[in-house]
């Protein structure tokens, strides 16, 4: 009888995880726990053996549960209770609870009270019940708890699912906050003066008001105690054990995330012996846990799409880089596995716990059951391949596996949660739209970067690509012409779309830009064979030369420049189809490719808004830094006030491996602005074949050669320890006057920003300080400026990198 019972029991709680999970109001749990204890009674007549037909539609088995429900539940409870037991009655049996009116002359007071009591103990509940029975007052108070904690916790775990999108959009409210402080205290920096003569001028900018003054001393603060200072210094951009540390700000949302999904995981479960479902303690807590760990799984998900996209317009609203949100979305990734695992393993304990084995592995018969432990492997298999070591080695391929596990996930996860009617949709159709939109977006931003319509002539342009290699620079230079304005701070996708990966994008910083003018072809030939003059032509026509490999572009585009140092994959691809088809004379030559642009992505720091800035570039970080400087050589000759620049100076110290890529890019893409007063620079060539590293000083920014180069060096000795080398050749091969002075070692990075933060104190401006390059470098610079801000004010510290 008791093992009968337990059985009957136990399948009352089995179908309440196979779809009767609604969460039902406090008035209607009376009622519901009268089913739950009726249910499990077997009754002669209609829907013997059939749970949800018998106690829907078997006259003996309705009269019961009427006749229980008035004797222990409050008349104010009764109405509610039956509209949620007919809701289950027409969902789960196909036809709606008998009403009382038709059973009516079998629940008056004197027909209830002929009716057999019985107890949970009593010999007769295991037969065939041929009348209508009640139960006793403790077997029904067993049964109200029994439904009332089930209850309690089917409540409580969607809204400990919510509160992570509590947390989340708090979390972003703040950095829309910081952004808005950000643009005013901006807006309140602009020079007043339109004059470019004028900008250096203490009379000529704008005094700050009082509440601007307490905005910037509150944002300053809060950047010196947590956005720039390491989560562990002094590793941030380097690698710790093959992890990433972001900041100390960063590290406190990731702890705060962490610490909140494990608390609301593993409180408030309502176990206790004799529960009428599972009457074990342990099969009611894995019970719980596992449900928990799933919904807080499920509410994650959203969250993780969300972090993972390019276009986000939170990205826009927060000014937050894209690597922040991509180290959300992996912190976001871990903790909704860990808890799939836990739901997992907790569910195969729970099983074998009310079932034993052979029990368990009829479950897995089940598509829903076993496509559930497809999804929890799938999780595991894109986090553990989303770690650092595997995505910085097999890029290419992590990202394919990515797209097809997502895939394979999302499609799990709907056939997973299927028996529950939908109640899960609106964790997973998020999913789908996210990523669609995301998708889409990519299309447009793709079609309308490289395909546009030349309104002069009404003619379809497409954007093309020229690519060279430079073996003594060891750089590839990619120019792709384009209709879309540049900017500093962004970065672009590029695809080669003919190739067999052709859905494989590299995401690359744009290094330069250039716009084209109008030329005309046939009078550059009239002018180089004296033939006769022309008309003029809309479209300007260069070659590939010593300035670098070009190619036609129209009227009004822009030529982007993108430079590449060659590693394995995509870019060993390019470096050796440009090795082929080079000359023996190793003069670079140029192939033509069908390459996509994809952007722009990024936002700009504003440096501008700054009086002195320091540029720190290292190896091919320096593509980061020669948008700033054209963008400052750009606003100090516009007329345009919101355009301008209250930079007085501008230094760039960059450190390369490669002198040839140094002399290259200064005699090119550098030319107009090393001639500037307003630039300084310093050059560090790290060749271990010309140098030992450190051997030598770095000289302070003071020596820097400013305008006249040569006697610089003469009258300061900047040049001691340095080799001199010349620039007199420029983009287009004309002789100018002038020598680049290059340090053959390694700068110190710390001195060069303690001097930078000192000299801008002394003299009353405000610094920004920006990095860009190898991991230790960054972090170096990071420390260095973090333990100037400690003394100082008026730094602020910029890093530009890509996480991905």
């Amino acid at each position: 009888m008791k093992h009968l019972l337990g059985v009957s029991l136990t399948l009352v709680g089995f179908l309440t995880s196979h779809g009767l999970a609604r969460v039902i109001s406090k008035d209607q749990e009376c009622v519901s726990a009268v089913f739950g204890i009726v249910g499990g009674l077997n009754f002669e007549g209609i829907g013997y053996g059939n749970y949800y037909l018998g106690i829907c539609q078997n006259p003996l088995k309705v009269v019961s549960v009427y006749a229980i429900s008035k004797t222990y539940c409050s008349s104010a409870d009764l109405g509610p209770g039956f509209e949620y037991l007919n809701w289950a009655c027409l969902q789960y049996a196909g036809a709606g609870l008998i009403p009382e009116a038709d059973v009516a002359v079998n629940l008056t007071d004197e027909a209830i009270s002929r009716y057999p009591i019985l107890d949970q103990k009593d010999v007769i509940v295991p037969k065939n019940l041929t009348t209508p029975v009640l139960v006793t007052r403790d077997w029904f108070d067993l049964g109200f708890r029994t439904e009332d904690t089930w209850d309690y916790e089917l409540r409580l775990h969607p809204t400990y699912g919510w509160a992570m999108y509590g947390f989340w959009g708090g979390i972003l409210l703040i950095g829309m906050l910081r952004r808005l402080i950000t643009h005013i205290i901006e807006s309140r920096s602009s020079p007043l003066s339109t004059d470019p003569e004028d900008l250096g001028a203490a009379d000529s900018r704008e005094k700050p008001t009082a509440g601007t003054k307490s905005l910037a001393h509150m944002y300053s603060r809060i950047r010196k105690a947590l956005t720039i200072p390491s989560g562990l210094p002094p590793y941030h951009s380097q690698l710790l054990f093959g992890c990433t540390i972001p900041t100390r700000i960063e590290s406190l949302v990731i702890i705060s995330c962490w610490i909140l999904n494990f608390v609301l995981c593993c409180v408030n479960y309502r176990g206790f012996e004799g529960n009428l479902y599972w009457s074990a303690v342990s099969p009611q807590i894995w019970r719980y846990i596992s449900d928990r760990a799933g919904i807080i799984a499920y509410a994650n998900l959203p969250l993780m799409w969300m972090f993972s996209g390019r276009n986000n317009i939170f990205i826009w609203l927060t000014g937050w880089s894209f690597s922040t949100f991509n180290l959300f979305h992996r912190h976001i990734a871990r903790i909704a596995t860990l808890q799939a695992i836990i739901h997992s393993v907790g569910y195969t304990v729970f099983y074998f716990e009310i079932e034993g084995a052979e029990g368990y592995y009829l479950q897995w018969h089940d598509a829903w059951f076993y496509l559930g432990a497809v999804a929890t492997i799938a999780m595991s298999i894109l986090v553990f391949s989303s770690f650092s070591w595997f995505r910085r080695r097999i890029y290419d391929s992590f990202l394919l596996l990515h797209i097809l596990l997502s895939v394979v996930l999302i499609v799990a996860l709907f056939y997973h949660t299927s028996i529950f009617d939908g109640d899960y949709n609106p964790y997973l159709w998020p999913l789908v739209a996210i990523w669609s939109f995301d998708r889409f977006l990519r299309i447009v931003r793709v079609v309308y970067c490289n395909i546009h319509v030349q309104q002069r002539k009404k003619t379809l342009h497409r954007s093309n690509a020229a690519i060279s290699y430079d073996q003594d620079a060891n750089i590839i230079q990619i120019d792709i012409n384009t209709h879309v304005k540049p900017g500093p701070g962004k970065h672009y996708y590029l695809y080669q779309p003919f190739r067999f990966t052709g859905w494989e994008n590299h995401p690359l910083t744009l290094a330069y830009w250039s716009q084209s003018a109008v030329e005309t072809s046939q009078t550059q030939q009239r002018d180089n064979t004296k033939d006769t003059p022309s008309k003029t032509a809309d479209v300007s026509v260069v070659t590939p030369s010593e300035a670098g490999p070009l190619h036609t572009v129209i009227e009004g585009e822009y030529l982007l420049s993108f430079w590449i140092r060659p590693y394995d994959g995509w870019t060993r691809h390019l470096r050796d189809q440009c090795l082929k088809s080079q000359p023996l004379s190793k003069l670079p030559s140029v192939i033509k490719e069908t390459i996509l642009l994809e952007g722009p992505y990024g936002i700009a720091e504003p440096l501008w808004t700054f009086d002195e800035v320091l540029l720190i570039a290292g190896g091919s970080g320096i593509t980061a830094m020669v948008p700033y400087i054209l963008d400052h050589i750009a606003r100090t000759n516009s007329s345009n006030k919101s355009s301008q620049t209250r930079i007085r100076g501008l230094t760039l110290i960059w450190t390369n491996p490669k002198e040839a890529f140094i002399r290259r890019i200064a005699q090119r893409e550098l030319a107009a602005a090393l001639k500037r007063d307003d630039v300084r620079y310093e050059f560090y060539c790290t060749d271990s074949a010309k140098v030992e590293v450190g051997s030598l000083p770095s000289p302070s920014i003071d020596d820097i050669p400013i305008g006249d180069a040569e006697k610089g060096a003469t009258e300061s000795g900047v040049l001691k320890g340095k080799e001199e080398t010349d620039i007199s050749e420029s983009a287009d091969g004309a002789d100018e006057a002038g020598s680049l002075p290059i340090t053959m070692c390694r700068p110190d990075i710390p001195a060069i920003i303690e001097k930078a933060a000192a000299s801008a104190t002394e003299s009353g401006s405000r610094l920004a300080i920006m990095s860009c390059g190898p991991g230790k470098m960054s972090d170096a610079a990071r420390e260095a400026t973090y333990r100037a801000i400690r003394q100082q004010n008026n730094v602020e510290y910029f890093e530009e990198s890509f996480g991905w």
